[in-house]
């Protein structure tokens, strides 16, 4: 590489960080979470290796849509194609408000699949989406809110 970076950092956490950073440039819906599933490598680890890798070399990553993760939250939260479609809608909708700008694409995906799932009478909790996601609940919870005040019931 030439920049130093691997005597900091293990070819591994190297290569995993570098095919995260390929599947954001392309726009392929992977979590750190699946990157280190599939790389063994801690999830922390490709994280702090990704920021060295964008900021050294001064990657212009893209933002992550939140639609893209839809799909792949629920079907590991096995969510029905009607929630995942009104998932969609509210998504559409608190993009247009502005609420949803900068916040973490999949955290987003999850709380509009939990909206979705109220407003449709399903029985998807917190936890059960937070976990599909891999995120915590307290961030299902405030993404919720947020997108609660926009599209209401």
């Amino acid at each position: 590489m030439g920049t130093g970076m691997e005597r900091w950092r293990s070819s591994a956490q190297i290569s995993a960080s570098s095919l995260y950073a390929a599947c954001r440039e392309k726009g392929v819906p992977k979590t750190l979470d699946d990157v280190a599933a599939a790389s063994g490598v801690r999830r922390d680890e490709i994280a702090k290796c990704y920021r060295l890798l964008v900021n050294e070399f001064d990657l212009k990553i893209p933002l992550a849509d939140p639609a893209e993760y839809v799909p792949v939250v629920a079907a590991r939260a096995r969510v029905n194609a009607r929630v995942q479609q009104r998932a969609l809608e509210i998504l559409s909708k608190a993009k247009k408000a502005g609420v949803i700008s900068g916040r973490d694409p999949i955290g987003v995906a999850a709380s509009a699949l939990y909206l979705a799932s109220l407003l449709g009478g399903e029985s998807l909790t917190q936890g059960d989406v937070a976990e599909a996601a891999g995120v915590g609940e307290a961030t299902i919870r405030n993404e919720y809110k947020r997108m609660k005040k926009v599209v209401g019931p």
